[in-house]
């Protein structure tokens, strides 16, 4: 009551709206009364809707995993993985079976989604490896510095760029609480931890340059490099550590929105389950997909999913919270998992690299439905905006979209291309970059004398078996133009020719990498038809 007669007080004496109306009708005595009483029933009012503007702000909760193809779960079409929370969530939600990571690894990837910008205009294009990136320089080192190759890969960052505001910052100065938990990987040094990029609370992530072959998947090997994890049982399975820190996190800010991202290692190798969960999977006729210890991952995975869907609607804030599921690119092959029909997986240059699980779920707001709309992770960082009534930060997100009209009212996206630069080696690629505009998509190879470039109609061939580079010039040509144009606008850091090179052999080229890509497709069609 104080502040209110403070507030009153500051403004006694100013003209008030209809103030000689009420002199005219009721005499100076009763407008002495009237007015300050319509200011403070009007004060009140500003109050109450403020009030009330808080409590209906929706939180976010954003489920980031490592590694999880397009196909690992039942509403995807598998028959051998068990996802039933995943299942439940995509019926009561939109399910995009055009959801797109950035990138076909993780680093990349993930600078994509909380920048809300391409790997080529940050310069994240790689994973990091080699000394540590205490700033934001680019560096030569690589994974694989391409010796041996006619092109040297792209120079690179280590970390995501401490200018780049992440969505996590937008967040808190919106008024939310904000909360991390689990793998980072864009940035392990000190100032690039998810707690300097605007999580309040952050725990689980790696503190330094480590694989998950080092930190593994349980306590007992995790605990020397994961932040804020002091007291945990070292028997404890990670996963489940992390989704029990989420749900607190969740519980202590149930009475105010709230922003959390459960990041998890899973599914990313080693695949190391838990052993009770295996020998399900063991005594269960198998598919193209037939590792019973990835699909018990994704069974944890899952159950993830479940617990932290019943604590919202245990707490009453299912219809308050708009939640994610995404991978931050596409399964390994051949050994854990498969996405047959697509071509490849994790680090190839095919659809399956990049294709991911990609669902939204809220409750009472979303309309259930399959969408076919190409949306990929940058698109996150607008849609998380609009959803919680924040500004667009379009300097930001530059190339995000938000999906909140199409999630809301089923609006067309525009016509937009989907440009994925990685100018970098892995076992399945060479350096190549790749662009998807109207149904086609063109992809070329840095690393080829001449030529170098396949062309597919993937609205006629999903699965990438008809290369129409050598029948269709002009479109070639024509994408060609429009990737060009692309790059130059991000000013993407390039492959460079390799002076110093040795050996004649092609390296990982168009044909090495499409021959594997067929070789591994060639083993799940086998696995088929037994």
């Amino acid at each position: 009551m104080n502040r209110i007669q403070m507030d009153h007080s500051s403004v006694r004496g100013q003209r008030v709206p209809g103030q000689e109306a009420t002199q005219q009708v009721m005499g100076v005595g009763c407008r002495r009364v009237v007015a300050p009483l319509r200011l403070w029933l009007l004060v009140l009012l500003v109050f109450l809707m403020v009030e009330q503007t808080q409590g209906e702000r929706p939180n976010v909760l954003l489920i980031l995993v490592d590694d999880m193809g397009w196909k690992d779960m039942g509403c995807a079409g598998s028959t051998y993985y068990e996802t039933p929370h995943l299942d439940r969530m995509a019926a009561d939600g939109v399910r995009f079976v055009n959801g797109y990571s950035a990138s076909v690894v993780c680093t990349p990837s993930r600078g994509a989604l909380f920048s809300g910008k391409y790997p080529a205009r940050t310069k994240l294009t790689n994973v990091f490896h080699g000394p540590s990136g205490p700033d934001d320089r680019l560096y030569d080192t690589s994974k694989y510095s391409g010796t041996n190759h006619r092109a040297l890969e792209a120079r690179n960052r280590h970390a995501l760029p401490i200018p780049e505001v992440i969505f996590a910052e937008a967040f808190v100065d919106g008024g939310y609480r904000t909360g991390f938990f689990g793998k980072w990987h864009i940035g392990e040094c000190p100032n690039y931890y998810p707690d300097d990029r605007g999580f309040q609370v952050a725990k689980g992530y790696r503190v330094q340059a480590a694989g998950t072959g080092k930190s593994g998947h349980w306590m007992k090997t995790f605990k020397d490099y994961g932040a804020n994890m002091e007291g945990v049982d070292p028997e404890a399975y990670l996963a489940d550590v992390l989704t029990d820190q989420c749900i607190d996190f969740i519980t202590e800010n149930k009475d105010r929105p709230f922003l959390a991202v459960l990041s998890h290692y899973l599914a990313h190798a080693p695949i190391d389950p838990k052993p009770e969960k295996v020998g399900h999977y063991q005594n269960k006729p198998a598919t193209d997909q037939n590792n019973p210890r990835y699909a018990a991952v994704i069974e944890s995975i899952d159950e993830s999913v479940g617990r932290l869907s019943a604590v919202l609607q245990e707490l009453g804030l299912e219809e308050k919270t708009l939640v994610l599921f995404t991978s931050d690119n596409g399964g390994w092959t051949p050994h854990a998992t498969s996405n047959y029909p697509l071509m490849g997986g994790k680090s190839f240059p095919f659809e399956a690299g990049t294709r991911v699980p990609f669902i939204v779920k809220w409750s009472g707001r979303i309309k259930p439905r399959i969408s076919q709309e190409r949306v990929i992770s940058m698109d996150l960082y607008p849609t998380m905006l609009a959803a919680a009534g924040l500004p667009q930060r379009p300097q930001q997100h530059v190339d995000g979209v938000n999906l909140i009209p199409h999630l809301t009212k089923g609006r067309e996206l525009k016509r937009r291309p989907l440009v994925l630069h990685f100018p970098h080696y892995t076992h399945a690629t060479g350096p190549y970059s790749a662009i998807i505009l109207d149904g086609w998509k063109l992809i070329r190879f840095y690393n080829d004398e001449t030529g170098g470039c396949l062309l597919y109609n993937l609205k006629d061939d999903p699965y990438e078996q008809k290369d129409l580079a050598a029948t269709t010039p002009e479109r070639l040509a024509a994408l060609n133009h429009r990737l060009d144009l692309a790059l130059k606008g991000m000013s993407a850091e390039m492959p460079r020719r390799n002076p110093a090179r040795k050996k004649t052999s092609p390296g990982m080229n168009l044909s090495s990498v499409k021959e594997l890509a067929e070789k591994e497709r060639a083993v799940f069609e086998t696995r088929l038809s037994k």
